[in-house]
């Protein structure tokens, strides 16, 4: 049977908003975050890797709080990779999950780094990939082109602004099919959407809302075994970026990819699911 976004998808409530996520496949429970950016989803992000890895695990992909199709508060009162961990909780204990592997795309790479640092317990392996708040940058400007780009677009979207959002994510810009583009600028113009992303990014830049340590500081308290993948040629998250996390993680493992910007489930697809089914196997 062919995966689709409708033969997939799923809906939970978690603290009295729905929430949809794509389920797909059995065995280990893999729960995949998506990263931000101009029509991001849960879907977008992975949906061409699903057939692949639901061959292996029971994949849960989340449209975390306020992207794609799931609901948000209204106003958000904390730092926003804590509502995206604690959502994920909410989804785990909802479908009676005890344990899953985590792999986390940018910001849902630090949503995955945080739910593994404060419930060790359920969480079994975790995949990084070029993951948000974890690396610290110190050649290349602050903020990163892509993170700029993306700051452009949150302050006046349009598809101008989003395509040129989208190009940072790649290496080679013939990985922005027409379809893709398509796809993500519909997604993009929803006023819905530009909101909640609006919204999250305003959480980590307002001083209130701070977490007492960023996660960088905390990762040598991050015990599991972390595997993080980092496409060479980054322009949101560079792989330089790479280099703190590597010395710090006690049990990372780290594969740089080369050909490669942000998207690697994108632009390396075999390699990038060659990689995250040799390390998840057998790890709950």
């Amino acid at each position: 049977m062919t995966l689709t976004v409708e033969n997939t998808e799923r809906w939970v409530t978690v603290d009295g908003h729905r929430l949809r996520y794509h389920e797909a496949g059995t065995g280990a429970p893999l729960v995949l975050l998506h990263g931000s950016g101009a029509g991001v989803s849960g879907w977008a992000n992975f949906g061409n890797n699903l057939p692949v890895l639901a061959e292996h695990f029971r994949c849960l992909i989340l449209d975390q709080p306020g992207f794609g199709a799931s609901g948000r508060p209204e106003v958000y009162e904390r730092n926003y990779l804590r509502i995206a961990a604690d959502a994920v909780i909410g989804l785990l204990d909802e479908l009676g999950i005890d344990r899953a592997h985590l792999l986390g795309n940018s910001m849902g790479g630090g949503v995955a780094a945080m739910l593994a640092l404060d419930h060790p317990d359920r969480v079994g392996r975790v995949v990084l990939m070029a993951p948000g708040g974890v690396g610290v940058n110190v050649l290349g400007p602050e903020p990163s082109e892509g993170i700029r780009r993306l700051m452009e677009y949150n302050a006046n979207p349009s598809d101008e602004r989003a395509m040129g959002f989208l190009r940072a994510m790649v290496f080679n810009e013939a990985t922005l099919t027409e379809e893709l583009v398509a796809t993500r600028l519909k997604a993009a113009a929803d006023p819905r959407g530009q909101a909640a992303l609006r919204d999250a990014y305003a959480t980590f830049y307002n001083p209130k809302m701070a977490e007492p340590l960023p996660l960088w500081a905390r990762l040598k308290s991050l015990r599991h075994e972390v595997l993080m993948l980092w496409g060479r040629d980054d322009r949101v998250t560079p792989v330089e970026g790479a280099l703190l996390p590597a010395r710090q993680l006690p049990n990372a493992d780290l594969r740089i990819f080369s050909r490669c910007g942000h998207w690697v489930m994108v632009e390396r697809k075999d390699a990038f699911e060659r990689a995250v089914i040799e390390f998840l196997e057998n790890g709950l």
